[in-house]
């Protein structure tokens, strides 16, 4: 098991590091800008993206962790099905933004804090990146699907398809043609349908390596019913609450740093830039562990459920030890090469050592997040996420909106990590202890 874990983790560290070293790609080509304007409105705009599709990030997590458990019972058929259903789904939810997006920006930007040249820049970010909608969501489903049946590097060519797309059509619509932060946006959509063809390529290559794959389960009714796609439902319906919660703390976050000024809101989105880097990189593991835990569960295999959770934990602390210890070595060549604002690059040396405590308490919660996943428990993390922000997160986070300190903001986020380790590792610990090893050894016997 160790080396399957260490094969997935490494394809899914590539496949992942990928995606937020984009980010700060899109980050550093508009912040070396003549002006900040541009990074800061992209940045406001995100929190609204990170609304409008990660509270579909369900449609990824629930598909990996019911794919990983089909496949550990060598379901191939009902594998399938939870595909179709879940593109079925990411469709229907994609035209919804679409039809939806003139309210969806005209009410989120009412809601944004910020100077007026920060929200029309972002306004032009939302313009160009909301045509992607369905491209993303479809996206989502097919990583999902593909880790499940642990096929990393399928996700690993895609992303690096996609990203290398989004990385030079920003080189060539900001520099060269002088788009600004729409051409960030369209950048990034038009990646995102590159990333699906290449999806849709792969998933035919799928079917002809595994025979038991058959395409004509699409001709069964049971395919298209209402109790098998309620039953999915169900299952998503915690997952999105718990998504919900984690982006309106990330968004309250980000919306007190723009009400602190158009600077601040600079550092603490290139600083969170950074956490997601890390958080990919953890994530690595997380995802791995999601695949593994499904398809242990689905054998029955208790045991080996137990040294998967600590061997994840093991690996996560090192990847988030080894990049804060970068940061800290060489904040100057970090923060230099994002961003050439000397005032910016001020303020981020004052908040980097807030790095430390979110990255490392942070590992746990992800690497649990991504156990209780694979094992399809949403309702587990939804009261986790809930008891985290509501006693961890907002009182802190309140109070430093009131006092405007950002140290006090700062805080918050690494309660918000606290209360979702402790919460989830006393969940771990219930589930080994009562009705979770136990009885799946007994039934492995």
């Amino acid at each position: 098991m160790r080396s399957k874990f260490y094969k997935l983790t490494a394809y899914n560290v590539l496949a992942n590091i990928t995606v937020p070293l984009t980010g700060l790609i899109d980050t550093a080509i508009l912040g070396n800008l003549d002006t900040h304007i541009f990074m800061a409105g992209a940045a406001l705009s995100g929190i609204l993206f990170d609304f409008i599709f990660w509270m579909f990030g369900f449609l990824r997590m629930g598909t990996t962790g019911l794919t990983a458990q089909a496949t550990g019972e060598k379901n191939d058929k009902e594998s399938l099905l939870i595909l179709v259903r879940s593109v079925i789904l990411a469709c229907c939810f994609g035209s919804c933004i679409l039809v939806l997006s003139p309210y969806l920006k005209e009410i989120g930007f009412q809601i944004l804090k910020g100077d007026p040249a920060v929200k029309s820049a972002g306004i032009s970010y939302y313009d160009a990146r909301i045509p992607g909608s369905i491209a993303v969501l479809c996206n989502y489903v097919f990583t999902g699907w593909f880790l499940g049946r642990e096929r990393s590097a399928s996700v690993l060519i895609a992303t690096v398809f996609a990203n290398a797309i989004n990385i030079t059509l920003d080189v060539w619509f900001i520099l060269f043609l002088g788009w600004e932060a729409f051409g960030a946006g369209l950048a990034t959509s038009i990646s995102q349908f590159g990333m699906l063809v290449v999806f849709i390529f792969l998933f035919f290559r799928e079917l002809k390596t595994n025979p038991s794959l058959k395409l004509s389960v699409l001709k069964e009714k049971t395919v298209y019913s209402l109790r098998g796609f309620v039953s999915l439902l169900h299952l998503n319906r915690d997952i999105f609450l718990r998504t919900l919660l984690l982006l309106l703390t990330f968004s309250l976050f980000r919306n007190f740093s723009s009400e602190a000024g158009t600077t601040i809101l600079a550092a603490n989105s290139i600083l969170l830039q950074l956490i997601l880097v890390s958080a990919y990189l953890v994530d690595g593991a997380a995802l791995a562990t999601e695949s593994l835990a499904g398809n242990l569960y689905g054998e029955k295999n208790g045991k080996a459920l137990k040294g998967l959770l600590y061997l994840a934990l093991y690996t996560s602390f090192l990847f988030t030890s080894f990049f804060v210890a970068f940061i800290f070595v060489f904040p100057n060549f970090t923060f230099g090469t994002i961003t050439k604002s000397s005032e910016v690059i001020s303020l981020l040396v004052d908040y980097q050592y807030w790095l430390l405590p979110v990255l490392e308490i942070g590992a746990v919660a992800f690497v649990l997040d991504g156990f209780f996943i694979g094992l399809t428990r949403g309702k587990i993390l939804r009261n986790s996420m809930l008891i985290s922000v509501v006693f961890f997160f907002l009182p802190v986070a309140y109070f430093g909106k009131i006092f405007e300190n950002n140290h006090l903001l700062w805080l918050s986020i690494a309660m918000l990590m606290t209360g979702r380790a402790i919460t989830l590792s006393i969940q771990a610990k219930k589930f080994f202890k009562t009705a979770g090893l136990p009885s799946m050894i007994q039934n492995a016997n």
